[in-house]
């Protein structure tokens, strides 16, 4: 027996200003871009070395030129619906839970919450920085500011690499508490094997998470195909270029 009530509300694992922030680095690339698209050279730069010199160029072409933006959309998509994901498997807690393992569960999920907000910063800051490097590498009155650019990249990254690591230590921490109480941080779930199909695809209406603690994914559900559109679409933005080379 268990209860449905969910343990917190998905909306309380962000809030306004972080989304209108994150909105506003994934999105104004695209308008600069678009402003500034009919004055680019017909060779433009596509992909950058470690020293922020040139090491691809390409043609001129609308997914050249907004095929980082595109990126980071995807990218963005991406990491919202695997958060949601996590939090729709948290949905329903187990009644026999006591005080102390119900408490480490929400602190597991806020913790997993801050963890892909964090990857959400660091990709709207370091591919927003990359977007407008075609205009600043293309236009030459724009040159001086490349450094300015690339000192952002590097320290989004930077920045990417310690909060991953803080939050990944955090969960290992609660993780390791948890495991001495005698608890697990998974919430056990009865998964109906009449719903696979072909003995592989998981399909149950009836499960509310898209993302199946046992199944994953779970086709009954819209954003796994939303997921799946995004995952493959993100190998062409990152590498077509290079073949095309």
């Amino acid at each position: 027996m268990s209860s449905h009530s969910p343990p917190s509300r998905f909306d309380h694992h962000t809030n306004f200003l972080f989304e209108l922030f994150i909105a506003a680095l994934t999105l104004l690339p695209f308008l600069v871009l678009i402003y500034f698209y009919p004055g680019l050279p017909e060779r433009i730069p596509e992909y950058l070395n470690l020293h922020g010199d040139v090491a691809v160029w390409g043609r001129k072409s609308l997914f050249s030129i907004f095929r980082l933006p595109l990126m980071a959309l995807d990218l963005q998509v991406l990491c919202l619906l695997m958060k949601y994901g996590v939090w729709q498997g948290s949905a329903t807690r187990p009644a026999e839970d006591t005080e102390t393992l119900a408490t480490y569960r929400e602190e597991s999920i806020k913790l997993n919450m801050s963890l892909a907000d964090w990857f959400r910063a660091f990709i709207a800051i370091k591919l927003g920085a990359s977007s407008l490097e075609v205009i600043l590498y293309s236009i030459e009155r724009f040159h001086s500011l490349t450094t300015m650019t690339r000192i952002t990249s590097w320290a989004a990254s930077i920045l990417g690499i310690a909060g991953a690591a803080f939050y990944g230590n955090r969960l290992l921490t609660v993780h390791r508490k948890l495991k001495e109480t005698g608890g697990s941080l998974r919430i056990p779930r009865q998964s109906d094997r009449s719903r696979l199909r072909g003995g592989i695809f998981y399909y149950n209406p009836d499960d509310p998470s898209w993302l199946s603690e046992k199944y994953l994914p779970n086709f009954a559900h819209k954003w796994v195909y939303l997921f799946l559109v995004c995952l493959l679409c993100l190998p062409v933005l990152m590498f077509l270029p290079i073949l095309n080379a």
